[in-house]
């Protein structure tokens, strides 16, 4: 009798793991390469926002030289200077040929005193810093140094004599001006008609923030007194010849003296309360507050490298007295162009770090962003710039920055709150984003410790990503 065997089920087989393509396994990877990558392409507009800054900032300069241009631009007074003219007898091929010179003697002391009231005055959106100034010149010179100089006083055309001025825009006079000496008044013209006169030479930065640079001369234009009835021909002993001169003009940006003086001393006044002392010398005392400045300063023939008597060709000494000009600009406490391109160098991190956050947030929370969204955050900090430069030059930059962060950083907010689905991650990001618009606003105010600060910052958020990092699983 066939048993009847009981069938025993088939023991169950785990289901085979079901397999995942290569996208799928290293997901978390490719995201974070495709997030670094559009990181990078973000410099792309960025360095357009910063072609941007320099073109409003070049038409900022144009509308400046506009308004200076009708005005009176940047004045520079070289002088007085007295103009000797003599013969010199040189022989060529046994011949003797008779040279016209010029001497150019300059005065033992020069005391100069300067009051100027700034006003602004506008073209368009832009304005630029002018001035009104009355000026005062006095000292007197030496003749008794001519005779020191090989020229014998047969040789001297003291008839021809001149006394010069050098300024850098003549359309700044506002009144006639004269000369006061040994009781005599005398009046000055325009131009200086001395033969081989060099003009002399210089740069001068129209800006430390901007860093143009523009050319300036001593002698390209001013304005010159005959002073043949002050000086008799034949009057070698006469020597000291003394002057006073006053000058009422405009000009814009800075005014500037070259010490012509064997001492010269300057004393500035203005109620300009943000001035930048510019030139070769700083002054010896100065007082600044809120209504205005005054500085003062000496300049001694030692101090400098040239001499106190010069031909009227010597383009070596003449340019060296341009070169050692000083005076006062004029500028505007902050410039919002330099700190809007100084902000723009921040941009890149303030764009890592975001995405940074944003992909953290994604990876722990279990929430997928896709990469559009990325793209959209990305394009509204890069729009952060744009709003900053516009609005800066309306209102000024530092609450121009105020107003494009707080926009930027509600719009990013309210955007991945939605995105996420979390007010809470919103939140979260909106106030990771006002901080780093707070650190970098910061390090723009910030001069000498801007490096420390700026890397001591970066260091700590560094740490931040490593701790978070370990929980990431790549």
């Amino acid at each position: 009798m066939e048993t009847n065997k009981e069938q025993q089920p088939e023991p169950l087989l785990p289901a085979p793991a079901e397999k995942r393509n290569l996208v799928e396994r290293y997901s978390t990877t490719i995201k974070a390469v495709a997030v670094g990558i559009l990181t990078l392409m973000l410099l792309i507009p960025l360095a357009m926002v910063q072609s941007l800054i320099r073109e409003r900032q070049n038409t900022r300069q144009g509308a400046v030289q506009d308004i200076t241009s009708k005005w009176g631009g940047e004045q520079t007074v070289t002088g007085p200077c007295l103009v000797i003219p003599y013969e010199e007898t040189t022989i060529e091929d046994k011949k003797e040929i008779v040279v016209k010179r010029n001497l150019l003697v300059l005065p033992e002391t020069l005391d100069t005193k300067i009051t100027t009231r700034v006003e602004k005055r506008r073209r368009g959106i832009y304005d630029a810093s002018v001035y009104s100034s009355d000026l005062s010149l006095s000292g007197q010179f030496d003749l008794s140094v001519i005779s020191r100089q090989n020229v014998q006083p047969s040789q001297v055309r003291w008839n021809d004599a001149e006394l010069i001025i050098g300024l850098s825009d003549l359309k700044g006079i506002k009144e006639n001006v004269s000369l006061q000496s040994n009781g005599q008044t005398i009046s000055f013209e325009p131009g200086i008609p001395v033969e081989n006169l060099e003009a002399g030479s210089g740069i001068a930065a129209v800006s430390v923030s901007d860093k143009f640079a523009v050319p300036y001369g001593l002698f390209t234009v001013g304005l010159n007194a005959k002073i043949d009835s002050l000086i008799k021909p034949g009057s070698d002993s006469q020597e000291a010849l003394p002057f006073a001169i006053s000058l009422k003009m405009n000009g814009s940006e800075g005014i500037y003296i070259v010490p012509v003086g064997k001492t010269t001393t300057a004393d500035i006044k203005s109620d300009w309360a943000t001035p930048s002392f510019d030139g070769e010398f700083l002054p010896q005392t100065r007082e600044i507050d809120k209504t205005g400045f005054s500085a003062q300063w000496k300049v001694l023939d030692l101090n400098r490298s040239f001499g106190q008597v010069i031909r009227a060709d010597n383009s070596n000494a003449i340019n060296q007295m341009a070169s050692s000009r000083f005076g006062v600009r004029f500028i505007q406490a902050v410039d919002q162009y330099q700190q809007n391109m100084r902000s723009v160098k921040y941009a890149i991190l303030i764009i890592l770090l975001t995405f940074v956050a944003v992909f953290f947030i994604e990876l722990l929370q279990k929430k997928s962003v896709n990469p559009f969204q990325y793209i959209l955050v990305g394009l509204a900090l890069v729009l952060f710039y744009t709003l900053l430069l516009s609005i800066s030059e309306m209102i000024g930059f530092n609450l121009a920055y105020l107003v494009a962060a707080t926009m930027t950083t509600l719009l990013i907010m309210a955007h991945m709150g939605s995105i996420l689905k979390s007010r809470k991650q919103g939140l979260l990001i909106g106030a990771l984003l006002a901080f780093l618009y707070l650190f970098i606003f910061i390090l723009i105010q910030m001069e000498s410790y801007a490096l420390l600060v700026g890397s001591l910052g970066l260091f700590a958020f560094l740490a931040v990503i490593m701790y978070y990092s370990k929980k990431v699983k790549l």
